[in-house]
């Protein structure tokens, strides 16, 4: 697991629970989020994550920004710009029957001109028996907790890892 891990804020729990649906019994199949940024998780980007060495993912939701509520693992990262169009077919058909609350591959970017770009593969996504404020995730920039202060969802921040 890497050393650093990743939050974001304020993801619809809806879309959590779709993924859960599924990997709570099959917790190694490969989900997927997408945030609606298009700008690319640089990190994620510059070292991907793999199936042997994941990065940790922390969830806060759209109605409590300022909680962590789940935890997973990101196992890889794609450019949904640069997918091949076989990729990209088959990762739709995945997300239409296993994610029925998502339309497939979408582009959600609320800068005009520009496209959503990452997409998360994820695994072993899990609802937290303990929530969390943010204020406990630190981040890996310069060393200060993340702030509960939190008025809109979006968004992400690099953290050190922590046990989930």
């Amino acid at each position: 697991m890497k050393s650093e891990a990743l939050f974001i804020n304020g993801v619809y729990e809806s879309v959590l629970e779709d993924i859960l649906r599924v990997q709570r019994w099959l917790p190694e199949h490969i989900m997927f989020l997408q945030p609606y940024s298009s700008d690319p998780i640089v990190h994620l980007r510059d070292d991907p994550p793999t199936i042997d060495d994941p990065t940790r993912l922390f969830l806060s939701i759209t109605t409590d920004l300022s909680t962590v509520h789940y935890a997973a693992e990101i196992v890889s990262w794609d450019d949904k710009l640069a997918l091949p169009e076989e990729k990209h077919n088959a990762i739709n058909r995945l997300i239409w029957t296993l994610q029925p609350g998502e339309t497939g591959l979408y582009d959600a970017s609320r800068v005009e001109g520009k496209r959503s770009v990452n997409l998360l593969h994820v695994r072993r996504m899990h609802k937290l028996e303990k929530p969390f404020t943010v204020s406990g995730l630190t981040k890996t920039s310069d060393g200060l907790p993340l702030s509960p202060e939190r008025t809109t969802a979006g968004g992400w921040s690099y953290v050190y890892d922590k046990e989930a």
